[in-house]
Formats: structure tokens, sequence, C-alpha cells
């Protein structure tokens, strides 16, 4: 299919080269399909010089400019499209695979969640599981670079309102308690984000940290220890607890990195069967000790409960864990188990939809992996979605307006 693909758009393009003549854009398509980025460049900025308002030869000049190296060039040509289009996908995958050419994990991260294209359903899904690998490899990062430098860490202020969320410790006897570590924790994350006064950090940025600090396979942190960590994460507020037998008694201690200390702590029990009432209550009490008022709203939303299915809710931790490992497969298949039990379970469905495929690299790999390695292989994975999808199109007869990727990074 990829070799028919460019054998027909080489063939539209020499026709177009013959009626046009080589110059101008045409010319420039015509080289960038040849792979010859170095050529069309001077072509498509002389053709810009001409027609500044063409939005699309400009997203064009950005792509070429992230294959000729010249990465601070391409973001600055797609930032304008983005700001001119917002709803420019050829731009803002490609604005983002140039922030993570430049180390800038974060902004790819920002530019590729508001990715959207109706007529790419393929590539869309896939950009939502390449987000995930992404954030992976920035965490793994970030943790590395906060234990090497943690003397200078300590020293520093955390950022202010900022909250970061670690597993809940299991005391029961036999460890009954165990699948609830990770799915409650997530759960809690995912409530307390509906406070708008603070910043929750994500679940997968706390667990790279913790396994760096070799805490990985229990990712219990007690409260004497939660300051630095808090530090180590730039987070002021650390939330740290413990899960017992009789019925569930979960209790929650906050620590303040800045004071380098506990600032208080609660405790809710529920009945098992009533398990899905803990985080909201969790949340509820987090914002009491401190201080938080929420407005109607925010009760409302932090009162959401995502699911009443124990099986539903267990699947779903253990799918966290083994997205931890790096099984993408398992993760993917016990997040449908999750699914199969409650299907109006909106975490599971996330988490499945954004569970990296089979070709993404492993989590080791990411810990490893230069940025633009991982650009080279996210650029790969993408090509590959909107090959799949032009095979879609021409199968169902669907539009796909469109086709990028293959032919070097084809036009809208």
């Amino acid at each position: 299919m990829k070799k028919s693909y460019v054998l027909c758009l080489t063939a539209l393009m020499m026709s177009m080269f013959m009626f046009y003549g080589c110059g101008g854009y045409v010319g420039a398509e015509i080289k960038l399909s040849m792979g010859k980025y170095q050529d069309a460049v001077p072509m498509i900025e002389q053709h810009l010089v001409e027609n500044p308002d063409d939005v699309k030869a400009r997203g064009r000049l950005g792509f070429a400019y992230i294959k000729t190296g010249k990465i601070d060039n391409a973001i600055k040509e797609l930032e304008i499209v983005r700001k001119q289009d917002p709803e420019d996908s050829y731009a803002s995958f490609y604005l983002g695979l140039a922030y993570l050419n430049n180390k800038e994990y974060a902004k790819a991260v920002e530019v590729w969640k508001s990715y959207k294209d109706k007529h790419k359903p393929l590539v869309e899904a896939e950009i939502k599981k390449l987000l995930t690998v992404v954030q992976i490899a920035a965490s793994r990062k970030a943790a590395k670079s906060a234990v090497a430098n943690e003397s200078k860490l300590m020293t520093s202020e955390p950022g202010a309102n900022t909250v970061a969320v670690c597993y809940y410790d299991d005391l029961s006897p036999d460890k009954e308690l165990k699948a609830f570590q990770k799915g409650l924790t997530a759960m809690v994350i995912t409530n307390l984000s509906k406070i708008k006064s603070i910043k929750v950090l994500e679940r997968v940025r706390v667990q790279a940290l913790l396994e760096e600090m070799k805490l990985g396979q229990t990712g219990i942190v007690d409260p004497a220890t939660a300051p630095k960590i808090g530090r180590l994460l730039g987070a002021e507020t650390v939330v740290v607890g413990n899960l017992s037998k009789g019925s569930i008694n979960a209790v929650t201690t906050l620590a303040s990195a800045k004071e380098g200390k506990t600032v208080g702590s609660s405790a809710v029990n529920v009945d098992e069967a009533d398990f899905f009432n803990l985080p909201a209550a969790i949340v509820m009490h987090i914002a009491d000790l401190k201080k938080i008022t929420l407005t109607d709203d925010e009760k409302a939303a932090v009162g959401e409960i995502q699911t009443k299915n124990l099986k539903a809710f267990i699947y779903y931790g253990q799918a966290l864990d083994a997205l931890d490992s790096g099984d993408w497969k398992k993760a993917k298949d016990l997040y449908a188990m999750a699914l199969k039990e409650d299907p109006r379970f909106k975490d599971a469905s996330d988490g499945k939809d954004s569970c990296p495929s089979k070709d993404a690299p492993s989590v080791g790999e990411l810990s490893n992996m230069k940025a633009k390695s991982l650009a080279g292989k996210v650029e790969k994975i993408y090509e590959q979605a909107a090959g799949a999808q032009r095979q879609s199109d021409s199968e169902t007869g669907g539009t796909g307006e469109g086709g990028d990727g293959d032919s070097g990074g084809s036009s809208y």
C-alpha cells in the first residue's frame, strides 16, 4: 500500500511538474516527495515571501526544517500555523515532534493533548497512545534529573499549590488490599484534579521518581520521607496514607515539602461494598486539611463516582501496574476486562484508549532513549497510522482528506 501510494503521488507530482514547471511551491513539493528537504527549503521560503498567508506552505516549511535539523526554525513556523489555524492537525503533530526533538517534552505533550482530526480517526487514536509514551519518557528523565540534582532541589521552593499523591500502604495481614493501591491513587488524582485552585501531578510522574529511588516495587512513601519526595517532585504537598481492614479503613496524611513535616491527617472507613465512596471522601478531607473551600460545582465533580463494580476497579488497578512495568498488551487487556465489567468506567476507557501500541518502545528503552531517537520512533508510528488511515479510506470510500506520513510527511 505504501509503495503504490508513493508511486501515485510521484506520478501526480510529475504531471504537475510537466504542467507548471519545476519552480515555486509545486517544485518544492516534488523535492519533499523525493526526500530532498534541503533543496525544498529555499523554494518554500521564497514562496512564503510572495504568499505570506499560505498557512499550509508554512506548515510544510516547518516539516522541512525538522528534516534538515533546524528545529528552532521549525517551532517558529509551526507555532505561527497553530496560532492562525488551531485545528491544523498536520502542523499540530509536527510542532509536537519539533518540541520533542528539542527535548521540550512538556510542550510536546501540551500540543498533542489538543490534537484532533475527525477525518483521520486512526491517526487521532494513535496520538493518544503516543502521548502516554512521551509522558512516561519525560517522567523517567525528570526523575533521573531530580535524583542527580537532589542537593540543589532540597533548597529550592516547591511549586505553590502543587500536590503529589503517593500510593497507600496496605497494612492488611494478607495484603488483601494490594489491588486497591494504584487504582485508589489514580481515582484520588482524578477527583483532586477537579479542584481548580491546585495543580495535581500525574501519576506516572510520581511512579517514575519512586522507581528511580528504588521504591518502585512497593511505591510506598512514609510520612517522614514525604517532604523529601515533595522537593524532588517540585510539589508543595504530598499525600500519603495506608489501608487496613475493618471494613476498609483509609488513613490519609498530608506532608509539607516546604515545612519539612506532616501537617495533618484524617481517616475514612467504608464497607467493602461501598469502596467507591473512598476517593471522594479522601479528596474532601484533603481539601479540609488544606483549608480549601470548594465551590458547589467542585463538590459535585469531586463526588462523581467512576464505578461501583469492585471487579472492574481491581482490573483497573492491575492495568495500571502492568502499564508501569511496560507490558502494554497486558495493560490493554486488563483495561478491557474492567470495561467488560463496567462499560461506563471512564478512567478505564481513557486508559485503554491511551495505552501504548505494541510497536511503542518499552519502559526500559524510554528511560534511556535520547529525545531525537524517541522523536524518530514516534514519527514512524505516526506514519504507520497515517498509512492505515489511507488504506481504510480507500477500502470504505472515506474522504480521509489529505495524507500525512508517507513520502516525506506528505502534504495536507
